[in-house]
């Protein structure tokens, strides 16, 4: 009876193990993120030529794999601000294979040490807290213009509007403005050939007299002598209004509707429900 009861045991026991065989790894079966090369990107240092006001698209192309042993869905991939554009070549990645993931980061007229993020969400994280990537860049404008524009204040017939910028030499080696030529009514204060020393700054004062109502927009046209720099352009814009304060009548302005002034909307009538016959 022992011997019997014996062999039930062992049986028993080698089931047992086979199922943990079998069970085991479909348990442990799991996907694994991989993102090649680290979870940083850095462009390095880019050097920004031929115009300062030129807007900057950084562009790369990073690998996302697939280290586990089950399929990994990519749910989502969220940035950290609106400059940052990713493009998933595939959300689905089965166990060995990859997919590219391609990211656009636009950072505008800005200079300097650049970081942002972006966060990769999938089912290898059972906590939904996403993957984080960061990325960098070191963008070095030689000259820079700052603000980028000739922001006018708003005045009235008579008046004069001034405003400002400040070019910056920020290479090791200095620059002449050949030439600064104002269009459309604008004048400034500053006369070429200006030469920029290492470090130097140049403020550039715009005025504009208001001779009639309306907006008005010029230019300020800079050329450099130097062959990476094309002549670049630094728009001057405003308003003038008429003595009373008013604007230019043909000039239509939207004014935005509040909800409380808003007039309601026709809507056809209800139709009456039908009557039961009596």
């Amino acid at each position: 009876m022992f011997h019997h009861y014996l062999q039930c045991s062992m049986k028993r026991l080698f089931a047992f193990l086979a199922t943990l065989l079998v069970a085991g790894p479909l348990a442990l079966a799991q996907p694994k993120l991989e993102i090649v090369g680290g979870e940083t990107y850095d462009w390095g240092k880019v050097v920004v030529k031929n115009n300062p006001l030129k807007l900057v698209t950084l562009e790369s192309e990073v690998t996302l794999k697939n280290t586990g042993n089950k399929t990994l869905i990519i749910d989502t991939v969220r940035v950290g601000c609106g400059c940052t554009t990713p493009t998933l070549e595939s959300k689905v990645i089965e166990p060995g294979k990859s997919t590219k993931l391609r990211i656009g980061l636009n950072v505008g007229l800005n200079s300097g040490e650049i970081l942002k993020n972006l966060t990769i969400y999938s089912n290898a994280d059972p906590q939904n807290t996403g993957r984080i990537m960061y990325l960098k860049a070191n963008v070095v404008r030689p000259i820079t213009v700052q603000p980028s524009s000739f922001t006018m204040p708003e005045i009235k017939v008579g008046e004069v509007a001034r405003s400002s910028v400040t070019l910056k030499n920020n290479d090791t080696r200095p620059y002449t403005i050949s030439m600064l030529f104002p269009t459309k009514g604008i004048t400034i204060d500053k006369h070429a050939p200006i030469t920029l020393n290492p470090g130097d700054t140049l403020q550039i004062t715009a005025t504009f007299e208001g001779k009639e109502r309306g907006y008005y927009n010029g230019n300020v046209i800079i050329k450099i002598d130097d062959p990476d720099y094309v002549p670049f352009e630094i728009a001057a814009y405003g308003n003038v209004k008429g003595l009373d304060g008013s604007d230019d009548p043909s000039v239509i302005k939207i004014t935005p509707v509040s909800s409380t002034n808003k007039k309601e909307s026709a809507t056809a009538p209800a139709p009456e429900p039908p009557r039961r016959k009596k």
